[in-house]
């Protein structure tokens, strides 16, 4: 099937939509009038700068409310239709989008319906045009695709076909195994896109939520197996309408969209388009950028009250390792090149994750055929090429090797620090977690960035109560859980999420948590001046809300340790104080917990709200 997308789905003035849905990959667009409207130019300045970069305007659309009219409505509605086919040989495009009428005095009667199409059929023969009919959701008589083909069959037209829209089809839950009664020849066009599952009027929906294909929650690619099956081969064009779609980039939107049609169609043939899928085992490393010359103390202070220590130093650059049961963390202070430019842009902040895969090659392959971009960086000699590609904010997503007959990345790169002390353990094991921060009109986009490059499985939006404004979640994860990426977002800027935004220009990852065995023994080995304080409140609930053994509970709350429990599954946690933003989580999961302690979200925001309230009152009073 041949990939278009609908102008209406990026933002941006026409020419350069026109430039990034070529750039991205697409062979033909629907031109939205409006963007025609808005075009300072003619109809055949248009076509000839679709023409130039080799994109066919595959339809115009939308031509409303039109079938079922009275007169002297109808006649008015043919006169719109003969301007819109005389504008249709000027943009050099074969087909007219015509959605179902939602006019207040559209008659229902079918037969009405079917010898107006009919007609309008005979009208388009005379430009050598054609017409498809679609059924909105909220039609006025029709809002099912199975009627909108009823009449398209009634009217018995060669230039009348039907239009399905995966929108209007999955979001009002029609069953789509009827789309094999309409022949493959009839379909003039099928129009694909996404929604999250949420109960919301089907028009607002639309008009504010749709989303690309494997951003959402909808059985797009159920919906066309269905046009594989009748043997369909025609256009699939994405038409997406989404508030924060509005406000990004054409350039990323339109990349976005042609990810999606890569991740749908690997759903549909069983096969990536460069690669299969990598097998990840967890996180080999995160890596931390800070500055050469003032490094971080407080960085180094929290790391070693974590129980890290610094095991290794690189080789030839000013980075250092420290390192904790399987768990490794670089801090990286080069005075030049990436890391140097993130922490100019960023501060203290995270550069890099490193994920362990069966095959690096294979995988980065995999994410440039997914319109991941590539990075590569000076590699000195005999030290390990670990690819990468960019992720949130324009960090690093490296894919490194399970530890071979060489060792691990650190046996190669760096070596054993003399110097290195063994500070408190915490038995901290692993990173249980890693929390990313993104702006509001990217979250759609990193959701499919992750689902499509790693195959990362997304768990239903959660909404998550901040003093400050709501924060809303997405989490993310491979499926045996040793990869889980939450993505957080907020459209208020005094939010946890929206302060950390401008805090560090958008520096991506803001939390990371570290899973232990024994969490009451990691807190009490936790200097108390590093934890985020729990309200005594907090504990005061826990014992009305949970059947928790008092002497426990003393202990949980003296030691500021947080809890939460679903069905037979326990989850115990705390937090650390920030730095720039960034900050750790302890962690132990029992019985199958398989969240991430949601409910205790309040309780944390509102602590971090008081505690940077508290820094920046101790900050006043020592400049007054």
């Amino acid at each position: 099937m041949k990939r278009a997308i609908a102008t209406v789905s990026m933002p941006g003035a026409l020419s350069e939509k026109l430039g990034a849905a070529a750039e991205a990959g697409f062979q033909g667009v629907e031109l939205f009038e409006n963007d025609l409207t808005y075009f300072d130019g003619r109809p055949e300045d248009v076509r000839e700068l679709a023409r130039s970069l080799r994109l066919e305007i595959i339809a115009l659309q939308p031509f409303r409310d039109f079938e079922g009219l009275p007169e002297p409505a109808r006649a008015k509605a043919f006169e719109r239709a003969k301007r819109k086919f005389e504008l249709m040989g000027r943009l050099g495009t074969p087909l007219l989008l015509v959605c179902s009428s939602i006019a207040p005095e559209a008659l229902g009667d079918m037969d009405r319906i079917a010898a107006d199409l009919h007609e309008l059929g005979e009208l388009a023969g005379q430009f050598g045009v054609t017409v498809g009919f679609e059924a909105l959701a909220w039609g006025r008589h029709i809002d099912d695709y199975r009627q909108a083909w009823a009449a398209v069959e009634r009217a018995g037209h060669e230039r009348v076909g039907v239009i399905l829209d995966s929108f209007h089809m999955l979001a009002p839950h029609l069953p789509v195994d009827d789309v094999a009664r309409i022949p493959a020849e009839r379909i003039a066009l099928v129009q694909t896109a996404d929604a999250p599952g949420i109960a919301m009027d089907l028009l607002f929906l639309s008009r504010h939520f749709r989303c690309f294909p494997g951003q959402g929650d909808l059985p797009v690619a159920t919906m066309v197996q269905q046009l594989q099956k009748i043997g369909y081969d025609g256009w699939l064009s994405h038409e997406i309408f989404s508030d924060e779609f509005r406000a990004a980039s054409t350039r990323r939107i339109a990349i976005d969209g042609m990810r999606s049609f890569h991740w749908l169609g690997e759903q549909l043939a069983g096969a990536a388009p460069g690669a299969a899928l990598p097998a990840i085992d967890g996180v080999e490393f995160i890596e931390f950028v800070d500055d050469g010359n003032r490094p971080s103390a407080e960085l180094v202070r929290l790391l070693r009250g974590l129980g890290f220590r610094r095991t290794h130093r690189h080789r030839s650059k000013q980075v250092e390792l420290y390192r904790q049961g399987e768990i490794n963390l670089v801090v990286n202070r080069e005075d030049e090149g990436f890391a140097h430019a993130f922490y100019l842009l960023h501060g203290l902040a995270v550069g890099a994750i490193a994920l362990r895969v069966d095959d690096p090659a294979a995988a980065t392959a995999r994410a440039k055929a997914m319109l991941a971009s590539p990075f590569v960086g000076p590699i000195g000699k005999g030290e390990l090429k670990i690819p990468a590609v960019r992720g949130v904010a324009g960090s690093l997503l490296y894919f490194i090797e399970r530890p071979g007959p060489r060792g691990a990345f650190f046996d190669v790169d760096f070596v054993p620090d003399p110097e290195a002390e063994a500070p408190p353990a915490l038995g901290l094991e692993r990173i249980d977690h890693i929390a990313q921060v993104v702006a509001e009109t990217e979250l759609p986009s990193w959701v499919l960035y992750y689902k499509a490059i790693l195959g990362l499985e997304v768990a239903a939006r959660t909404d998550l109560a901040d003093p400050h404004g709501l924060i809303v979640s997405r989490a993310l994860t491979n499926a045996d859980r040793t990869v889980r990426l939450p993505l957080n977002t907020s459209g208020a800027e005094r939010s946890a999420a929206g302060r950390f935004l401008q805090q560090t220009a958008g520096a991506g990852a803001q939390h990371i948590a570290f899973a232990c065995a024994d969490i009451l023994q990691a807190a009490a080995a936790l200097p108390a001046e590093l934890k985020l304080q729990a309200p005594e409140n907090y504990y005061e609930d826990l014992a009305a809300r949970f059947d928790l053994d008092p002497a426990l509970l003393e202990r949980m709350q003296a030691l500021r340790v947080l809890y939460d429990r679903i069905g037979a599954g326990e989850f115990f946690h705390l937090y650390t104080k920030a730095i720039n933003g960034v900050f750790f989580e302890v962690v132990e999961r029992r019985g199958g917990y398989d969240r991430y302690g949601e409910a205790n979200a309040p309780v944390r925001l509102a602590a971090q709200a008081a505690a940077e309230r508290s820094a920046a009152e101790v900050i006043t009073e020592l400049r007054g």
